[in-house]
């Protein structure tokens, strides 16, 4: 099998799929400060932005769903190509639009380009020999470009409004694309199974429970993750102060993708899954009522680090179920439609007078609920494999 066709831990495909891996969704990492740009520069309600970062997360949520059928059937070089040019179109002219309806078309348009990136990517670290430790390193990655954009929002913001994001994430897109002559143009998994090595076992059962599970669990993020800029401001927080805190927030997420990386599977999945729930349900409390600077800090950065670690290992597990390999990009559908619906769920939360509390509650119950689905999948994988097996 030629190399070229087999991404793995020591190849450059692997490397640039990391590197890639954070431009598909990197609208919805930035969200927060998207939104509150879209209230300060056109003067939108906090219903009208969620429901524009709602679209968006839609957009993404219908490429994935597309890729499932085209992921293992045409050249990600191509595709890669293709959705980079379109991201980049459609953010240069989503910054030139200021009006609610025409933005709200743009940004779902825009989120199948960055979905479609997100797929092949998604599907090329799938495709690792160790999965769990192959989203670490890209979720590392996402973490590092990530701070860089909330260390360079508010300054864009404040100079040239919203738009000035936009603008960034077309640039973002058009400096990836000399990696593509690099990237390899298929996956390993892909040719596996046109050789008749595929495993007769299924887990097709487990692997939509997965996803359903991930839907609940990007409600949770992004139903809070969304509004946390303004969370902030509603505490008393400075502008600059708030976006300080979530570009630390990256940092921690990269602490948190380097210790999924480092772990990967070696000290199985149930522990991991349980930290981040306790985690993310302390984050989410501890700025429910009155807060200071050192709270919020600590709360978006623990929220972001275990965000992090929980994706890594809930994509891990559904990796090592998906035999076939294409499930996995469906899962960015899941992620993307969890994304969607989380700020326009959050939106109906919150009351005329910028009362956020019901948003916190919320979320932490979405996670929960989340948390025991993966650890059932988790448990319930392992006692068939183990029935196969012996």
């Amino acid at each position: 099998m030629s190399a070229s066709l087999v991404p793995d831990a020591r190849s450059s495909g692997m490397l640039l799929s990391c590197l890639l891996y954070p431009v598909g969704p990197a609208a919805l990492i930035l969200m927060p400060m998207i939104v509150g740009g879209l209230i300060d520069s056109y003067g939108f309600s906090e219903q009208q932005a969620g429901n524009i970062a709602a679209l968006e997360g839609l957009g993404l949520v219908f490429a994935s769903i597309l890729a499932a059928a085209w992921i293992r059937r045409v050249s990600w070089v191509k595709a890669l190509v293709v959705a980079f040019l379109g991201y980049a179109a459609l953010n240069i002219i989503s910054a030139n639009v200021a009006s609610y309806v025409p933005l709200l078309l743009l940004r779902c348009l825009t989120g199948l380009a960055g979905g479609s990136v997100f797929a092949v990517t998604v599907a090329a670290l799938g495709d690792q020999r160790e999965p769990d430790r192959a989203f670490g390193l890209a979720q590392a990655v996402q973490g590092v470009m990530m701070l860089a954009g909330f260390l360079a929002a508010p300054w864009l913001v404040q100079r040239w409004g919203v738009s000035a994001l936009y603008y960034m994430l077309a640039g973002a897109s058009l400096l990836m694309m000399p990696t593509l002559s690099r990237f390899p143009i298929a996956g390993r998994i892909r040719a596996a199974a046109a050789a008749g090595h595929a495993s007769k076992v299924s887990h097709t059962g487990l692997i939509w429970m997965g996803l359903a599970a991930s839907v609940v669990f990007f409600v949770n993020v992004f139903g809070f993750w969304a509004f946390v800029e303004r969370i902030g401001q509603a505490g008393g927080l400075s502008v600059q102060t708030i976006a300080l805190a979530l570009g630390i927030s990256q940092v921690m997420a990269i602490v948190g993708a380097l210790a999924a990386a480092w772990a990967s599977d070696r000290h199985g999945r149930y522990l991991p899954l349980l930290i981040v729930f306790i985690g993310q349900a302390a984050a989410l409390f501890m700025v429910l009522g009155d807060f200071g600077a050192t709270t919020f800090f600590v709360s978006t950065g623990l929220f972001q680090a275990l965000f992090i670690v929980g994706v890594s290992y809930q994509m891990g597990a559904i990796a090592k179920l998906d035999i076939q390999g294409r499930y996995l990009v469906t899962m960015t559908a899941a992620q993307g439609l969890g994304g969607a619906l989380g700020p326009a769920l959050a939106a109906t939360l919150i009351d005329e007078g910028g009362d956020y509390s019901q948003i916190m509650p919320m979320a932490a119950l979405l996670c929960l609920f989340s948390t025991a689905m993966f650890l059932f999948i988790v448990w319930r994988s392992a006692k068939i494999d183990a029935h196969t097996t012996g």
